[in-house]
């Protein structure tokens, strides 16, 4: 009889032990370590690894045809602004800010630009020398589409 609450005693503490060490290993999980070296994360990123969180909305319907350059930026998979009007001339700037490489390609029927593969900070520029719309994509991305107003 005693043996038997002996192994009871064993078994609950045990138990104790594994759902202990469970909860622990379950919250560090979560945790990224620094790397000395360079400031960044173990993750790779200066962040503490949230960066898969949605930014802001990308901007829409700028107008900026007073500007000789314009940048768009490409982030969180999205061209932003993603529609923006500017003036005969305009030198547009397209930065790659996503970790995924990403294209500016015109969808107009003679395809006036197509930035090819663009990796992470890499830049692409055309200047729009013709009135008219120029809507363009991501052909690694359908789904990110964005158009260009030359007044």
């Amino acid at each position: 009889m005693k043996m038997r609450s002996n192994i009871k005693a064993i078994i609950g503490i045990g138990i104790f032990v594994l759902t202990v060490s469970i909860l622990f290993t379950g919250c560090q999980s979560g945790a990224t370590k620094t790397n000395d070296t360079d400031g960044k994360m173990a993750n790779g990123h200066g962040d503490s690894g949230m960066h898969d969180m949605p930014g802001p909305p990308p901007q829409a319907n700028v107008d900026a045809t007073a500007k000789n350059e314009v940048e768009i930026t490409i982030e969180n998979f999205a061209f932003s602004p993603s529609d923006i009007a500017i003036a005969v001339g305009t030198k547009v700037t397209w930065i790659n800010k996503d970790e995924a490489p990403h294209t500016a390609t015109s969808t107009s029927p003679e395809k006036k630009f197509n930035s090819g593969g663009m990796d992470t900070d890499d830049k692409f520029s055309f200047t729009f020398n013709e009135k008219g719309d120029f809507p363009y994509f991501c052909a690694l991305h359908p789904q990110m589409k964005a158009n260009i107003k030359v007044k």
